[in-house]
């Protein structure tokens, strides 16, 4: 991967008035950006299959909730950081990624991300439309907001609807949602209507970010040992801190409303 020279300002802030994103890069770092002030996604040269931003780690947390994940789904591709990492550190795993925007899907290759295989398929759709003709995932990732901010056909109580029927038995639903969005307990209550409950909220590390995760089945609430044991069993394994996630997790679960306490006030809008 050739390092590009480093952009003027004004070269960014023609980039921002486009309206397209754009990569600005920085020393071993290299960012999607939809603005100025947005990053949507980082990695590190040195290490493309590795999550640099918090978010991006706790919606990993999946991995924590089930023994066996096969089959992953993604909602959203940004700069392909959670793909990346799943296809590195979950080597069993096919992955399949709706990404509305085809001018993201054309700066994979500056972000390092395989070309599409047996293991790996990304599309040029609508996320919504896609997830009707979907099936089975174990997992299924939700990572679409935009600048201006979460689309609502990505929000619905359909929508979410459709999520759990893509879901295999005991599948679970991650969904990144900013904290400081103010419809943020209306989306997290259409979730948990729709999965009967079963979902919880956690934070993320350097962000207000809120992850759901959603279990489908009847297997909730998890056993909190089980998860912890999970943890360390797989942390050698991976470089996100599962042992942190996991202590996440188990916050989360000692509350009615699912919410880990730091993550429990709405930041206001704007």
């Amino acid at each position: 991967m050739t390092k590009q020279p480093s952009p003027s300002f004004a070269d960014l802030f023609a980039e921002t008035l486009s309206g397209k994103p754009f990569v600005y890069e920085e020393g071993d770092e290299v960012s999607l950006m939809f603005d100025l002030t947005t990053v949507q996604s980082r990695m590190k040269r040195q290490t493309p299959q590795d999550l640099i931003l918090g978010y991006t780690r706790s919606m990993i947390a999946f991995s924590l909730l089930q023994a066996n994940t096969r089959h992953i789904g993604m909602i959203g591709l940004g700069g392909g950081s959670l793909a990346k990492y799943c296809h590195h550190y979950l080597p069993d795993c096919t992955i399949k990624v709706a990404e509305i925007d085809a001018d993201v899907i054309a700066l994979r290759d500056r972000f390092a991300i395989p070309n599409d295989s047996a293991r790996l398929k990304i599309e040029c759709v609508d996320g919504a439309a896609w997830l009707k003709r979907q099936s089975a995932f174990d997992a299924l990732l939700v990572d679409a907001y935009s600048q201006s901010g979460m689309p609502e056909s990505l929000a619905t109580a359909q929508f979410f609807d459709d999520c759990r029927a893509a879901l295999a038995d005991e599948g679970i639903l991650v969904v990144n949602l900013w904290g400081s969005d103010a419809r943020f307990d209306s989306y997290y209550q259409r979730i948990r209507t729709v999965f009967d409950c079963a979902a919880i909220a956690i934070g993320a590390d350097g962000c207000a970010n809120r992850i759901v995760l959603a279990m489908n089945g009847s297997k909730f609430p998890p056993n909190t040992r089980a998860i912890m044991q999970r943890a360390q069993a797989l942390a050698k394994a991976h470089s996100v801190d599962l042992p942190a996630l996991a202590r996440r997790i188990e916050r989360a679960l000692r509350h009615p409303d699912g919410l880990e306490p730091a993550n429990r006030h709405i930041e206001p809008a704007g």
